[in-house]
């Protein structure tokens, strides 16, 4: 029994254009420049592939004329004339076109039916054959009816070249899959299906659309347009929004305020009705929520933002770096490498030459040939595994290189997302730089990670993971760097994973201001803090209290302490009472303190010091102190560290 199986089915037609003006001798081997690239096959009778003569040149990269996106399929084969055993493949019009204003200039590109390759074309010929059909069959099967050429259903345009319009949406026909109405790729010129912003404000960079509402995103401005809607206004100015069946995007009103995206889409980051991102050409960070545009980076970060933004360009930066071939690598079965063992003792191999770097020799480098991987041997010598096999003729050498240099080009960024854990919007500026203290051997790396808390309007912390995407998906926050995915605020390793970014732990600390009395010099007499046990004083220093001159030059003077351990690693035994005691906090009431024993390292005149040098207990002198405090390297390292409040007993200042 037979079954009549009914298969959906669409006519296949792709119209493309030749955009290009010269074009390719065949006959003398000459190059030419299109709009689309692809490299010229050469194949040596007698031979595999490649090129085996030395009087033969490498194959040739050529940039061929056709319809933006879409490839070359045909090429015609003929016998190269400095050698006729070689058979070079060139592009050719599948149907036997040319390019009138490139026979003008008396290059002509070959039909591959050669029926009009000794035929001089018309004018008329050659503009109408910058038009083809890839594909001719109704339903596309094979075997199926053909069309030929007849009336063309479309409008013909001289002038028909590509245009970037970075200012300007197009959006296509409607897509429905529950009544089978796929328009995704229609594009009728017929309806109005562009909308164009302000060029004076730059490119656009994003697109978000929400409800019923479309934010738009351009270098210089923030604009938000109406989706599936349009607005009648009225006498009196009010805008009403009406539904309209032929609207896609309406009408576009721009938010107040001066500001734009920049070139940094990838700060972006949403939550609830709130979109944050930031603006590198004016040094902000801002919020759009429905009270419209607000500066969030003026919350006590003003002058960081505005020193910090700036480092942060549109340019990347790309370094090299060199290497010595300590063997020929290994080869595959026909001849080709695919790795190459390097080694060098200024530049370490393992660290220094990062995945999808370039190889480079005697300058030359082939599209598609980088890094994949990346493998220590030891002593700084490493494998080095590349992304296709290559040979050294592809970089016009005969013998094996003894150097090779791998390039690698890096993007600044300002990565941003939203952690719904914690519910604060996190920004991440990573400015890439020569590392002068490596020798140029790579790129440091400057970057910081904070984050912004909506229930206090203020910036609560800096993070010391790099991450190279962030967001946030069902309560959880997930970063990513390199190949990597980490998901955050995770209790494993029996809650010891506290500070531990990427396999890495760090320490936390703050750092804040004793200013009592501000106008009053006080003497800073003991720090306390309530808390967890594990938190140290990394320095307790006064303001500059008066500027000494040395030589020629004026230096100021501060007051500053010892470091103050903590309370397990301040710990030691009296040699004489063989009691316990503590160099730094110990426990009162439930409460942790210390003296401050002063450094004594600027001695002022007059000043008078109590006691030995380095161990006084008078304290520290100033109008105010900066004092930092941070989890030690000992008290159950990963575990959680509370800090609830620090305080100093102070007295005026006798001097």
């Amino acid at each position: 029994m037979a079954y009549q199986i009914p298969v959906k089915y669409f006519n296949s037609f792709w119209l493309k254009k030749v955009v290009g003006d010269t074009s390719l001798d065949p006959q003398e081997d000459q190059p030419a420049t299109w709009d689309y690239e692809s490299t010229v096959t050469t194949t040596v009778i007698g031979g595999g592939v490649g090129v085996s003569t030395a009087t033969e040149p490498s194959p040739l990269e050529y940039v061929l004329p056709t319809w933006p996106g879409l490839p070359w399929s045909k090429f015609l084969s003929k016998p190269s004339k400095s050698n006729p055993n070689v058979i070079r493949s060139y592009p050719c019009f599948p149907w036997g076109g040319r390019n009138w204003a490139a026979y003008q200039a008396g290059n002509f590109l070959p039909a591959c039916g050669g029926s009009l390759i000794n035929k001089t074309p018309t004018e008329e010929e050659g503009r109408e054959r910058n038009w083809f059909v890839e594909e001719a069959r109704i339903r596309g099967g094979y075997n199926n009816t053909t069309v030929d050429f007849g009336v063309k259903a479309y409008l013909v345009e001289d002038e028909n070249l590509q245009q970037n319009r970075f200012n300007a949406i197009i959006y296509s026909g409607i897509y429905n899959s529950r009544t089978g109405v796929n328009n995704t790729n229609v594009f009728s010129t017929a309806d109005p299906i562009t909308k164009a912003l302000d060029p004076a404000n730059g490119s656009i960079q994003k697109l978000y659309a929400y409800d019923t509402n479309l934010t738009i995103f351009q270098e210089n401005k923030v604009s938000r347009a109406l989706i599936d809607k349009d607005a009648i206004f009225s006498a009196e100015g009010a805008g009403t929004p009406v539904s309209s069946a032929k609207v896609v995007i309406g009408q576009i009103n721009p938010y107040k305020g001066e500001y734009g995206i920049s070139k940094n889409p990838e700060s972006w980051a949403q939550y609830g009705f709130r979109q944050y991102f930031s603006d590198r050409y004016r040094s902000a960070v801002l919020r759009l929520s429905m009270d419209g545009l607000t500066e969030i980076s003026t919350y006590g970060m003003t002058d960081w933002f505005r020193d910090n933004l700036e480092l942060v360009s549109d340019d990347p930066v790309s370094y090299s770096v060199t290497y010595t071939v300590n063997n020929s690598g290994k080869f595959d079965a026909t001849g080709y490498q695919n790795l190459i063992r390097v080694s060098d003792l200024d530049c370490p191999c393992e660290t220094k030459i990062p995945i999808g770097s370039l190889m480079e020799i005697n300058g030359i480098t082939r599209n598609g040939l980088y890094v994949s991987s990346v493998v220590p041997q030891g002593n700084n010598t490493c494998n080095v595994y590349l992304s296709i096999p290559w040979r050294p003729g592809d970089f016009a050498l005969n013998d094996f290189p003894t150097e090779v240099s791998f390039i690698t080009v890096l993007n600044n960024q300002i990565q941003g997302g939203f952690d719904t854990h914690n519910k604060s919007y996190v920004i991440s500026l990573q400015t890439n730089k020569p590392d002068t203290g490596r020798g140029g051997c790579t790129m440091a790396l400057d970057a910081y990670t904070l984050s912004f808390d909506e229930s206090i309007n203020g910036w609560v912390s800096f993070y010391s993971y790099i991450p190279d995407v962030i967001d946030s998906l069902k309560n959880n926050y997930i970063s990513v760097t390199g190949s990597n995915i980490y998901k955050h605020y995770v209790n494993s390793n029996n809650g010891l994973n506290y500070g531990n970014f990427y396999g890495t732990h760090y320490e936390s600390s703050i750092e804040f201001v004793f200013n009592p009395k501000p106008s009053m010099v006080k003497n800073f007499q003991t720090v306390g803090y309530e808390g967890t046990s594990g938190w140290e004083v990394d320095y307790f220093i006064s303001d500059a209290t008066e500027q000494l001159l040395q030589g020629n030059q004026y230096f100021a003077a501060r007051d500053m302490t010892n470091a103050i351990y903590s309370l397990d690693e301040g710990l030691y035994i009296d040699p004489i009472t063989q009691m316990p005691e503590h160099a730094g906090f110990y426990i009162k009431e439930n409460k942790y303190v210390s003296n401050i024993v002063n450094s004594g390292q600027d001695i002022q005149p007059g000043q008078v010091n109590f006691g030995d040098v380095g161990s006084s207990m008078s304290g520290i002198k100033g109008f105010f102190a900066t004092v930092k405090v941070s989890t030690d390297s000992s008290t159950q390292v990963g575990g959680m560290k509370e800090l609830y409040s620090v305080s100093s007993k102070w007295v005026i200042s006798s001097n």
